[in-house]
């Protein structure tokens, strides 16, 4: 019954959503704006206990017809079968969902890469609704940058993320970040495990709650290689410190995230 009453909700959220989608992205016109990658972007959340929980953010990918969300893998590990999602809708309104409400047999197996901070786990629509939404807010896998190199530093980026929530919301939007890159690739040791990883650095801190946001350059400005598409070029790790109080935010490379595409059957 409680399953049913879910789909249900889900299906207003889609008629609600029409008002507000601007229209279907093509792949002949991929220079997003800020809102609609916004759109793409979903909170995460498992309780801990009455007063606690554990948060992160996921953006919802498209890859040869089907969806999937893309996340940190220390975001994702927490996340249980009794795991929520969050999605924004007009207004800034939240409609929260059991993940599992669209996963595979309803079960949360994810695919983590074996040395980045990445895990994605596939999305099924379950009626027309949903596949309109994944259709409209879903980030093509063509436009994720598949080179092992970096921006030049002078073109900024833009990353997403949700602060640490209850889900107790009358209103629900992600935070955006505009940054420049601070380096090229560094291997350093990743923040949840110590274990070597390859990572590039932006100027600006990340907050609690946006590890496993989307990076994106060519958000609704500047070209990025003369391509005028926006694209996924990195998700975020964490926030980088020192006794010094320098931050900046470590961010896990794209390329990473064609190695976990490339193993999908």
């Amino acid at each position: 019954m409680k399953k049913i009453i879910q789909i249900i909700g889900f299906c207003f959220l889609f008629f609600n959503l029409t008002a507000f989608s601007q229209s279907i992205k093509m792949e002949k016109d991929s220079l997003w704006t800020i809102d609609e990658i916004s759109n793409m972007s979903v909170y995460l959340y498992q309780k801990v206990t009455d007063t606690s929980g554990i948060g992160g953010t996921g953006t919802i990918i498209n890859h040869n017809k089907r969806y999937f969300l893309l996340t940190a893998n220390h975001v994702a590990k927490e996340m249980k079968v009794n795991s929520q999602i969050v999605f924004r809708i007009t207004g800034d309104k939240p409609i929260i969902l059991n993940l599992s409400l669209f996963t595979p047999n309803h079960k949360i197996d994810w695919i983590n890469h074996n040395e980045a901070d990445l895990s994605i786990i596939e999305l099924l629509p379950f009626n027309n609704d949903v596949q309109k939404r994944f259709d409209e807010s879903s980030f093509s896998s063509k436009f994720i940058y598949k080179g092992q190199d970096t921006l030049p530093r002078d073109n900024d980026v833009t990353f997403f993320g949700y602060p640490l929530l209850d889900l107790n919301l009358k209103h629900f939007s992600s935070l955006s970040f505009t940054a420049y890159l601070a380096s090229g690739l560094i291997t350093n040791k990743r923040y949840d495990t110590k274990s070597k990883c390859t990572f590039y650095y932006l100027d600006q801190p990340s907050m609690q709650g946006a590890s496993g946001g989307g990076v994106f350059c060519s958000v609704k400005k500047a070209m990025y290689m003369g391509s005028g598409r926006t694209l996924l070029i990195g998700v975020v790790h964490g926030t980088a410190g020192d006794n010094t109080g320098g931050k900046l935010a470590a961010i896990t490379p794209s390329f990473y995230i064609w190695d976990l595409l490339n193993k999908l059957n």
